[in-house]
């Protein structure tokens, strides 16, 4: 998304062009710097509320009407009962969002290099290749992680006093009545992040598409669709698996070490995806007497192991969310009905939370659809990406020509999403 508003927001692009050809007199007014750290937050909001808006959702959804009812009966308005009730309760969730787009943030790199914006990650890139300072690079690295753990912990501060348990929506029916204008206001105010975080990328996208149809190399970009597509769906279904089993043994066994092993994996999606593939080619380089390193580099094996601890956050945030707010009775129940752990989790467990699992998969196959750092590592010989094509063409500024690997992903993405939104809709009766 930063390639493409920059080009869109250049001096050559679509808007100041329009500007100075039917609109003199702004065209000045337009012309200005758009690198700059301001553009670049707006444009990173844009990218990164999906996070926040899936987890959400569900939360929202899940709200019963009788919450609703009862607050109309104690005289709340629309907007104190969205404040009063449905944010509090809602509030996992929202941290659980929040969370992942601060480390999505703190470890963005390809953008803010590009828009000439220091941060930590851009430093630990600069000592560590341009300078081979490894020194200076691991002490950025570290302080980058203390400031996600000090994060981490202000989360799990905020909800340690609370307990989320509520059912889902028994009632279909329109909770709150607007008017016709400020319906209007509503869904136009809805209608921006879809706009300019999506529509506007998209239809530039698709643009440069047909301009440079006649010189797609069809072939290969079948090649690229299949390498990601194993490659995504290997890695989040191990992630999830993961996931899945870290939530349940910690909702069951309430196991203080299985506790802090949760939460210290989901401190890894802290670490720079470079960091961890440098590390892991250290690692298996440093034992020549104990690891073969010519099996490892350059395999599939390491490539997803790195995925899994990059992303692993990613699968465990929504699982967390979901087991949080389903009460303690049920399992005392199921245990005192002789369920074993495993009938337990496929009872009752796999179940209620069937949304949650799903919601984990598509964000993990997502992340990993794009992941780049790692791949470019890691990556087995003459095996390409969707995100590394896309990457290489339009580092050269050859932007038109990496459209079609972006329109790519784009669509496998949307594609998963309509997937999900029905699926998400059947499990928590919601339209």
């Amino acid at each position: 998304m930063a390639f493409t508003y920059s080009d869109i927001l250049s001096y050559t692009g679509p808007i100041q062009s329009f500007a100075r050809k039917y609109i003199p007199e702004i065209s000045n007014v337009l012309n200005q710097d758009y690198l700059q750290i301001e553009v670049l937050a707006i444009i990173m909001g844009l990218a990164l509320y999906p996070y926040i808006y899936t987890a959400c959702r569900i939360s929202f959804s899940l709200v019963g009407s009788n919450y609703i009812d009862l607050s109309r009966n104690l005289g709340m308005s629309q907007m104190k009962t969205f404040f009063k009730i449905i944010l509090p309760i809602s509030r996992v969730a929202i941290f659980s969002g929040l969370f992942l787009v601060i480390m999505e943030v703190l470890n963005e790199y390809g953008a803010v290099k590009y828009f000439g914006v220091n941060t930590f990650t851009s430093g630990i890139f600069r000592s560590w290749y341009s300078m081979q300072d490894v020194d200076t690079a691991s002490l950025l690295a570290v302080s980058l992680f203390v400031i996600v753990v000090f994060f981490f912990f202000l989360e799990r501060y905020t909800n340690s006093n609370y307990q989320f348990n509520y059912t889902a929506n028994t009632n279909q029916k329109s909770n709150f009545s607007l008017s016709y204008s400020r319906r209007l206001v509503v869904h136009l105010v809805c209608l921006i992040p879809i706009f300019f975080g999506f529509l506007m990328p998209i239809l530039f996208i698709i643009d440069n598409v047909i301009s440079e149809f006649a010189k797609i190399n069809f072939s290969k970009l079948i090649d690229l669709i299949v390498n990601t597509l194993s490659i995504s769906l290997v890695s989040a279904i191990i992630i999830v698996l993961i996931a899945v089993l870290f939530q349940f043994f910690r909702k069951v066994s309430k196991s203080r070490i299985v506790m802090i092993c949760s939460d210290m994996i989901s401190l890894t999606y802290a670490l720079p995806g470079a960091v961890i593939g440098l590390s892991l080619i250290i690692l298996v380089t440093s034992f020549p007497n104990i690891i073969n390193s010519n099996i490892f580099i350059g395999s599939f094996f390491l490539l997803i192991y790195a995925y899994s601890i990059r992303h692993m956050a990613v699968g465990i945030s929504p699982l967390k969310s979901s087991f949080e707010k389903h009460p303690n009775s049920y399992d005392d129940t199921g245990i005192n009905l002789g369920l074993t752990p495993f009938r337990l989790f496929k009872k009752i467990h796999l179940p209620i939370n069937r949304s949650a699992i799903l919601i984990a998969f598509l964000l993990c196959f997502v992340d990993i659809m794009k992941e780049l750092p790692i791949t470019l590592i890691l990556r087995p010989f003459n095996f390409d990406t969707l995100a590394v094509q896309t990457y290489q063409y339009a580092i050269e500024e050859m932007i038109p020509k990496s459209a079609v690997y972006s329109l790519t992903i784009v669509m496998i993405g949307s594609i998963l999403l309509i997937f999900l939104k029905k699926i998400v809709n059947k499990q928590i009766n919601v339209s």
